[in-house]
């Protein structure tokens, strides 16, 4: 018997019903009181409704303000009756009882809790319950069917709170208890005969004593087996063996989720399925063993049902199927998302931690993508030379300048990461209009459309001068000069018939040269004339970041609300 979903209702600040997929594996992310934990709950609930273990009381349970509705878990099982045929023949003697008929393998189990904080269940909640002699019938079956539905399951609930030592005294000790009794099982008349040996010894002096009316005896504790195995020393080898309370708590919990699947397979051969309910597994883990731990539980749910909750990206899977969302609506409710890719879960994460992807690139407020180092230099220099009280670029002045050796280089980094650091970070991008920066842009103004990414042109990104390198936004004449004094700084170099300096292209082991003899002029003028061109560009880099940071500040401002 497998459980396939779990929907839920009132409970906590779950309000609307909530459908909770359950493929064998699921891991539950979301912002810290989202619900996830309430998830978790919910579940267990399920399991211990029979005689209310979990301690349900309205007044804590139920959804607040929804006192005149009830807390309702609908679990959704899916069997093979061909080995269950128990189960399934107990639903389908309820199914004639009520006159209708069963349809396919899966089986609605749904739970509820009166105003008295009884529980009940029931599996067909809208269906009339037959009356007269086979009521009494249906009753005896249908608590029955629930009492083994349920008992064909091991729910182990592990919470974040939870020590390692309550771990393992409450989860692994009792199954090495069981195991380490099963094999002195056979023994047990000679563990008796030492016992009565022992007795009549000691009865024996009793007599010599003259105690004749006093007689002694050894019995196992409470005639269990397995109480006579108090306990047992867990140790670890690395390669010092000492006890596992001596070593780090993140070795602790390892060696424990590993013990995870030796305890689902001693339940698996006593015929029960497993379901492993378990609480942010990272809590106690060096950041080192979370890549190792999430293969353990992902062994574990070869096995069992695995449903977390994690802050941790290390621990969400790649297959978005495997992963449900958390989220608090308008109403601060809970409320269960999707997601169509893993960035787009594990960014999920990265938000409720407060964590930017940009971070890991050491991003700024504003910044402005570029090309190459001689961009950068550029433009920074020109922000120097131009006086503020002339151009003032309030938001290019504050910008930091991203250089990244060349325009496929930065064409890699923005498919990689624009998706993500365009909600974070106020960035524009700076295209050479040359052969090479127009290849590049146009080829990732189609890769962004096709994934529906905004990529426009002078809001997101910027060219400079048509079919021109960076250094095409000094006057044309100064350009023409210097090939005149210096013709083999150009791999390319022409002027069309009417005089126009058309496209060029210059020797990578001379841009430094050419640079420096263009700054040069530039510092010798006694005015801005040579900088049209420029300005021009600074204003449009200056006005796009101003609007992408005030765009994303009202994102910020709704997202809050």
């Amino acid at each position: 018997m497998e459980l396939k979903e779990i929907r839920i209702k009132n409970f906590r600040t779950i309000e609307t019903e909530q459908h909770l997929r359950i493929p064998g594996s699921m891991t539950i992310v979301g912002p810290n009181n989202s619900g996830k934990t309430n998830l978790l709950k919910a579940v267990q609930l399920l399991f211990t409704g029979l005689n209310n273990s979990y301690g349900y009381t309205r007044d804590s349970d139920l959804s607040f303000g929804a006192s005149k509705s009830r807390t309702s878990i609908v679990a959704t099982f899916e069997g093979d009756p061909s080995k269950e045929n128990e189960i399934y023949e107990a639903i389908d003697e309820l199914h004639e009882l009520q006159g209708t008929t069963r349809s396919g393998n899966q089986i609605n189990l749904n739970l509820y809790f009166t105003d008295t904080n009884t529980p009940v269940y029931s599996f067909f909640p809208n269906a009339k319950r037959p009356k007269g002699a086979k009521s009494v019938q249906y009753s005896r079956t249908h608590i029955s069917l629930v009492n083994r539905v349920l008992g064909s399951f091991s729910l182990h609930y592990v919470p974040s709170a939870k020590s390692v030592d309550q771990i393992y005294s409450e989860l692994l000790a009792p199954f090495l208890r069981r195991r380490v009794s099963k094999v002195i099982e056979p023994y047990i008349n000679k563990i008796d005969e030492s016992l009565n040996d022992a007795a009549f010894s000691l009865n024996k002096e009793l007599e010599i004593a003259g105690l004749h009316d006093l007689v002694a005896s050894f019995s196992l504790p409470s005639q269990s087996i397995e109480k006579l195995v108090s306990g047992f020393d867990f140790l670890l080898s690395d390669p010092q063996k000492t006890p596992i309370q001596e070593k780090g708590m993140g070795i602790q919990t390892t060696a424990l989720l590993a013990a995870f699947r030796w305890i689902t397979k001693q339940e698996i051969s006593e015929g029960r399925s497993v379901l492993w309910l378990l609480e942010e597994p990272e809590s106690y883990l060096h950041p080192n063993l979370a890549e190792s731990c999430n293969t353990i539980l992902e062994n574990l749910a070869t096995e069992a049902s695995v449903i977390k909750t994690t802050h941790s990206m290390a621990f969400v899977p790649q297959d978005p199927n495997l992963v449900s969302g958390t989220y608090l609506n308008t109403a601060k409710r809970t409320e269960i998302k999707q997601y169509k890719t893993f960035t787009e879960a594990v960014s999920s994460i990265r938000s409720a931690l407060g964590i930017k992807f940009g971070d890991f690139y050491n991003l700024a407020v504003f910044n402005v993508l570029v090309e190459g180092q001689s961009d950068r230099e550029i433009f920074e220099w020109l922000l120097n030379i131009i006086p503020p009280e002339k151009h003032q670029f309030p938001t290019l002045r504050k910008a930091k300048f991203e250089d990244f050796g060349g325009v496929k280089h930065l064409s890699g980094f923005l498919r990689a990461t624009y998706q993500f650091i365009k909600n974070e970070y106020a960035c524009v991008t700076v295209f050479d209009g040359d052969e090479a920066g127009e290849i590049e842009r146009k080829a990732l103004q189609g890769y962004f459309g096709n994934c529906k990414i905004d990529f426009e042109a002078n809001k997101h990104f910027v060219s400079v001068r048509s079919r021109f390198a960076i250094e095409g936004l000094f006057p044309d004449e100064w350009l023409i000069n210097i090939q005149k004094e210096n013709s083999a700084w150009f791999d390319s170099f022409s002027i069309d018939a009417s005089g126009e300096l058309e496209p060029f292209k210059i020797k990578d082991s001379h841009k430094s040269n050419i640079q420096r003899s263009l700054i040069a002029k530039a510092e010798a003028e006694n005015n801005l004339n040579w900088a049209t061109r420029f300005i021009a560009v600074c204003g449009v880099i200056d006005k796009s970041l101003a609007d992408l940071h005030e765009n994303l500040k009202k994102v910020g401002k709704k997202n809050n609300k």
